[in-house]
């Protein structure tokens, strides 16, 4: 019974510091949790270890300090004196302690009260029935029930005095704001978002939408900016939300003012804030794809687009068939361009694809474009679909530009077995079926021709 009692202390108590951190900012709710923690050792941990240790019976020179466990026999006996003794132990120091820290945390509490007679008028309410109840049991069971008559009188004064100086904290509803957004109405939805933002003035979401607003839809870049700023710099903001935010700046950077620099100087700010972490080495892997200059942008945002081989109505076409002509200068300097930029990541997957279409649809060179879809496909994070349209364009150059349909059967075999509900794996089934029936064809055809008439009159 006595070591469920102390059970009962501690978890009151418990319940009771989780609700006041629950409602702490961050940074005091951390501060809460260490000294809780800290204080749970001195006060509980500490005393009871010391309580053991005296009434352990070590040796002849140290006897156990109760002298129920003194008396009691050795054996089973005197371990269940010891039990008896270690869950009293508990319970007093758990008591004891339970109505120290309630006590303190209420003092804490009136200090921070900015209304004190509504503060103190809520404890004299909150002690009617405790107070009462917690004299008697006091009067009947005497000190040793100090701690649980102070326990349950204060437990209901602090769990009704909390939401005084703390009051519960409510989640920002943005529906409407949402509602406005999708209406057009883009200067009701920002009053919309404010109006919740002076609810939670540190939601992190309500200032992205805030600053998306800014961004997308006022062509306020700048202000933007200050926000995302503002709101990586509270001391709340967590690295993960920050990477976001920073990681949505270079997105406005680079797409709505075509500005490489700025995206940049984002992306360096995590790995100048995070270094050696994944989230570094993700804005990494942005910076080494991002465009050197201006220039570099709007030309990479203004290319031709590359006429691209498929299983299709591409294979149709005759063997050797290359298309209209096409500027091999242009073609080079493209291809050394995707070179550049596999040098500084080689995982970078468009980069690669792209390689290998210039090099068999531009340049006429089938071989070393096949060598880069197989490294394509060799890559982990490649997914079925993506290989599969890879291994029907091998297939389609091996048949068109290197005129070897055994090599382009082979292929798309290949890619049957590997992917069979793919749509390139029916396009594959269709094509090897047309070149059994052109094989037939060709078959018949030469044994339907007649042999050539035997003469009856030799050459003289």
């Amino acid at each position: 019974m006595a070591l469920l009692g102390a059970i009962i202390m501690l978890a009151g108590v418990w319940m009771a510091a989780s609700d006041l951190w629950r409602r702490l900012p961050k940074a005091q709710e951390a501060k809460l949790r260490q000294w809780f923690w800290v204080w749970a050792i001195k006060g509980v941990a500490a005393p009871l270890l010391i309580w053991l240790l005296f009434n352990s019976g070590l040796s002849a020179h140290f006897p156990p300090l109760m002298v129920r466990i003194q008396m009691a026999p050795r054996g089973a006996d005197k371990f269940s004196a010891f039990l008896h003794a270690a869950a009293t132990g508990l319970f007093v120091i758990a008591s004891f302690w339970a109505a120290v820290t309630l006590a303190w945390l209420v003092v804490l509490l009136a200090q921070r009260a900015q209304d004190r007679r509504l503060f103190a008028q809520t404890c004299l309410a909150c002690s009617i029935l405790p107070a009462p109840l917690a004299a008697l049991i006091l009067w009947a069971f005497g000190w040793y029930a100090a701690g649980v008559a102070g326990a349950l009188w204060l437990l209901p004064v602090l769990h009704s005095t909390i939401p005084l100086v703390f009051p519960n904290k409510t989640a920002p509803l943005y529906s409407r704001a949402i509602a406005k957004m999708h209406g057009d109405k883009y200067k009701d939805a920002e009053l919309a978002v404010i109006e919740e933002l002076e609810k939670s003035e540190e939601d992190f979401n309500g200032w992205m939408m805030l600053a998306e607003l800014y961004a997308n839809h006022f062509d306020d870049l700048a202000g933007a900016e200050r926000i995302i700023r503002d709101i990586c710099a509270l001391p709340q903001a967590t690295p993960s939300e920050i990477c976001v935010a920073f990681q949505r700046l270079a997105d406005w950077h680079l797409k709505l003012a075509g500005d490489p620099a700025s995206a940049r100087s984002s992306l360096e700010e995590i790995c100048r804030r995070y270094p050696d972490t994944h989230m570094c080495r993700m804005a990494r892997l942005r910076l080494n794809q991002l465009p050197r200059s201006r220039e570099d942008w709007i030309e990479s945002q203004t290319r031709k687009p590359i006429s691209l081989p498929a299983l299709g109505s591409h294979l149709d076409l005759p063997a050797g068939f290359r298309g209209p002509a096409i500027d091999r200068a242009e073609a080079a300097a493209r291809a050394n361009e995707c070179v550049r930029k596999l040098e500084l990541n080689p995982d970078d997957i468009s980069v690669r694809e792209e390689l290998a279409r210039i090099l068999a649809e531009r340049l006429g060179k089938v071989a070393p474009a096949i060598e880069q879809i197989e490294l394509l496909l060799s890559m982990p994070g490649a997914s079925a679909d993506k290989a599969a349209h890879w291994m029907s364009l091998v297939a389609a150059w091996q048949i068109k530009y290197l005129a070897d349909p055994q090599a382009g059967r082979a292929t798309m075999e290949r890619l049957i077995s590997r992917y069979p509900q793919s749509s390139q794996a029916f396009g594959a089934r269709r094509r090897i079926s047309l070149m059994d029936l052109e094989a037939k064809i060709h078959a018949a055809r030469s044994a339907a021709t007649p042999p050539a008439p035997k003469t009856f009159f030799p050459d003289h």
